[in-house]
């Protein structure tokens, strides 16, 4: 019998949110998943009807009307842009095109990256995190020639944004010692202090974007990397053609175009979403718990080695939340921000626990809080 390659003894499966658990409660809210909880916008339904139309045809290999449309958007060439379905699937590309050896990543962040990066043999070089927070000058002490740095910017799942200063400490060494920088910027739509990464134009740089957690389309694999026409021509020749359907690049083109008020409801959707953060964190902060994040989602340490407890009993009472071990968070869990009701029942129930059991533990919130204000004062 033929065995799998050496490079894949290594590797776990990795796990993901939105998993359809049985637990004899019903109906579930699903906090696991850092979805935009008011869509998909009805636009989305009318390019998908749209697209029925040329379902007997094979979809578009190289999506060349959404790569314009996105290259227009952003002041690039579409020569500089790719098409894929989904970030995931594009991290893979970025993987078998660039990683010879050594890759960079921080300690607790997205999964798959350490999948891509195993399947092509790479040496994972995991960067410490104290206070769970990413620190650029960790980064650039370790940074080496032909090294592929993952950076998740907000990153999944600890939801910090690393801003244009920050940013650019890590690509200008990048530059310096000809590394190459993976920005996965999945959740760049729900930052409220956002700034344009594509300009900071070098071939060092490749910037991942999806267009699924946006407008809550996850059933829809769709995302698209810009960098500099060399990058993408190498991704291009490991690609696999029509990975993205017509649906997806209908889609696709109806939210880049700004079709149907998709801009509008972008932006309606940020405000309600920072007026929800508002009430989760002061809810938190009554009980002594610290949170904090830029983006739709928050970790909330639970106590050690607690998450996966607390998730079973909060799925008991209908609620589903993300158990961080695989993150290397045993002791945290993630949940996304929804609709206001629903975030209230989640707050709720959050609060019968540590009133029964004392799982949460405060002390260690506000002790992670301290750590990293200490870190940025030394």
């Amino acid at each position: 019998m033929v065995k799998p390659r050496t490079a894949l003894q290594g590797i776990e499966i990795c796990e993901h949110g939105g998993k359809r658990e049985k637990d004899g409660a019903g109906e579930v809210i699903d906090f696991s998943t850092n979805l935009n909880p008011y869509g998909p916008p009805d636009f989305v339904y009318s390019a998908i009807k749209e697209a029925l139309l040329g379902i007997k045809l094979y979809p578009d290999t190289e999506s060349r009307e959404l790569k314009e449309q996105i290259a227009k958007k952003f002041g690039c060439k579409g020569e500089e842009v790719l098409v894929g379905a989904g970030v995931s699937e594009l991290i893979q590309l970025v993987a078998l095109a660039f990683v010879r050896d050594r890759v960079l990543m921080p300690k607790h962040t997205y999964g798959e990256y350490e999948v891509a990066a195993k399947m092509m043999g790479g040496t994972i070089n995991r960067i410490e995190m104290p206070g769970l927070h990413v620190h650029p000058e960790r980064i650039v002490e370790e940074m080496k020639p032909d090294d592929v740095v993952f950076l998740c910017n907000p990153n999944n799942p600890t939801g910090q944004y690393l801003g244009k200063n920050e940013l650019w400490q890590i690509i200008e060494e990048a530059e310096r010692v000809d590394a190459l920088i993976v920005l996965d910027e999945a959740y760049i739509d729900f930052v409220e202090t956002a700034f344009p990464s594509h300009t900071f134009s070098t071939r060092n740089l490749v910037i991942l974007r999806s267009l699924t957690k946006s407008y809550a389309i996850p059933g829809i694999r769709l995302g698209y990397v810009i960098s500099s026409a060399e990058n993408i021509m190498a991704m291009r020749k490991v690609k696999v053609p029509w990975s993205v359907t017509a649906f997806a690049q209908r889609t696709g083109s109806a939210v880049i175009s700004g079709a149907e008020g998709s801009g509008e409801f972008l932006a309606d959707t940020r405000k309600k979403i920072k007026r929800s953060k508002v009430k989760i964190e002061n809810r938190l902060r009554e009980r002594d718990m610290h949170v904090e994040s830029d983006a739709n989602f928050y970790v909330l340490d639970v106590g050690p080695e607690k998450a996966r407890e607390v998730k079973r009993e909060l799925l008991k009472q209908g609620i589903l939340v993300r158990d961080c071990t695989s993150f290397g968070l045993p002791s945290h869990i993630r949940f996304s921000v929804r609709q206001e009701e629903e975030n209230e029942r989640l707050m709720d129930a959050l609060n019968r626990l540590n009133k029964q059991w004392k799982i949460l533990n405060p002390k260690h919130q506000n002790l992670n809080k301290f750590k990293y204000l200490n870190s940025k004062l030394l």
